[in-house]
């Protein structure tokens, strides 16, 4: 196995699992835009997955499940916020992989 077929494998591989925790993460965003209520306490974390999302777009990912979540449970504002971060995180992410994978193959 040559080094390009190792990095295209890898690739793949990153792409099959951030595939399932997006899956995941899409019923989270609809459970928790339900469950969001505009007069309860906003969500810290929702505004965590945004700067994140666009700052060190994996750590995004984390916020924004976790956010997600928290927003689903407590019924906490932020809902939208979460969401963006959510969306933002996962295309940066495959970005910069994609990129990753143009280094190695060059």
């Amino acid at each position: 196995m040559t080094s390009a077929d190792a990095s295209i494998l890898t690739f793949a591989l990153c792409l099959v699992v951030l595939a399932g925790l997006f899956l995941l993460g899409l019923r989270q965003v609809r459970r928790a835009t339900a469950a969001s209520d505009d007069d309860a306490g906003s969500s810290f974390l929702a505004g965590m997955a945004l700067l994140f999302g666009v700052l060190a777009a994996p750590i995004g990912i984390l916020f924004a499940h976790l956010a997600l979540r928290q927003i689903a449970q407590t019924g906490a504002s932020g809902a939208r916020l979460a969401t963006v971060g959510f969306f933002i995180a996962y295309g940066l992410t495959v970005l910069q992989l994609a990129l990753l994978l143009g280094i190695a193959l060059d």
